[in-house]
């Protein structure tokens, strides 16, 4: 391949992600299509077809627009294996956590290093909100949930 034809080549790199790296959506994503076209709401106050108009008097505030529903971020759906894969993580670090937290022959009491495996878990708790399917969502709150609560209870010194 000549030179001129890899100059005349051009690539381009289009980022098709949907959130940025603190998981808010992105901007300058294509907004999904709805399925169905929802029913346009009256705005507050105004008259409905059948309803009789009320004569409040002359009002000095202008009328509200409409505004649409916030579009729930769409869940993508995880393919059974990383799907396992990633609850097998969240167990992983959870029993490492309640290990160091309660102790085992051999193994002393480490709070702070349980402290910062869940850590962890709440960082990768707030990194993929809105990409986890629901039942990955459920297993990871409530395992944090229960390390916090364990945590807390577990005697220090």
């Amino acid at each position: 391949m000549s030179a001129e034809d890899r100059s005349s080549r051009r690539i381009k790199v289009v980022d098709r992600r949907w959130f940025t790296e603190d998981g808010n959506p992105r901007e300058d994503r294509p907004a999904p299509q709805p399925a169905a076209k929802p029913e346009p709401q009256p705005i507050s106050g105004a008259p409905t077809a059948g309803t009789p108009a009320r004569d409040e008097g002359p009002s000095n505030a202008a009328p509200r627009a409409a505004e649409p529903p916030p579009a729930a971020a769409p869940q993508p759906e995880p393919d059974s294996a990383s799907s396992q894969l990633f609850l097998e993580l969240v167990a992983t670090l959870a029993q490492q956590a309640e290990l160091l937290l309660v102790g085992a022959p051999g193994l002393p009491k480490q709070p702070d290093q349980a402290q910062r495996l869940i850590d962890y878990l709440t960082i990768l708790e707030s990194k993929t909100r809105g990409n986890l399917s629901a039942e990955e969502a459920q297993v990871l709150s409530g395992v944090l949930f229960q390390l916090r609560t364990e945590y807390v209870q577990a005697p220090k010194g």
